[in-house]
């Protein structure tokens, strides 16, 4: 990393990414179940892939992250035979249990009782600055890629490395890897 320069190590080799004081910049930290209250916004990824409907969920990782414009993003549609994340509202918190309310992009809504443990593990998301960028970091950035192949960022998201690696899905139009 070089003053508005970060230097990522992806799959297939090193990229640049340039960043200023308007780009915009999120970032994950380790939380803990306190940190999940009433009203936030959360995702929860399942601990199992398959479960029965109705049936309580059992959280492998609980994300908070901030409203966005005042809302919860929607839930993804239904009807997949494996279970997706639940999104939505946190609506009542009672012992090991998390009752999140989600509204599907028609608008509609449902309660999901998730069950959480020792094994749960949290993280936040929350916005951050071009200061919180340093080296070790997981980083995706998206932007507009100049004729060098340089990524002019508009946006990077921020997470630890696990055992000093970056996993997780690819974005589009953006470069993903562990900062350095």
């Amino acid at each position: 990393m070089s003053g508005t320069t970060a230097e990522v190590t992806q799959e297939k080799g090193n990229a640049a990414v340039v960043f200023t004081p308007s780009t915009k910049v999120t970032e994950v930290t380790t939380a803990t179940l306190s940190d999940v209250t009433s009203g936030s916004c959360v995702t929860v990824r399942p601990a199992h892939r398959e479960s029965q409907p109705g049936q309580p969920l059992t959280a492998a990782s609980v994300r908070v992250s901030p409203a966005v414009d005042g809302k919860c993003p929607p839930a993804a549609p239904g009807g997949a035979p494996k279970r997706a994340p639940v999104r939505g509202t946190v609506a009542s918190i009672a012992g090991d249990t998390i009752t999140v309310t989600s509204i599907d992009p028609s608008g509609a809504g449902s309660q999901t009782a998730v069950t959480v443990t020792d094994q749960t593990r949290y993280t936040k998301q929350g916005d951050a600055n071009t200061q919180s960028i340093a080296q070790g970091k997981c980083m995706t950035a998206q932007g507009n890629q100049d004729g060098s192949g340089t990524l002019q960022a508009t946006s990077i998201d921020l997470r630890p490395a696990h055992d000093g690696k970056c996993g997780g899905g690819h974005k589009p139009s953006g470069h993903r890897g562990l900062g350095g």
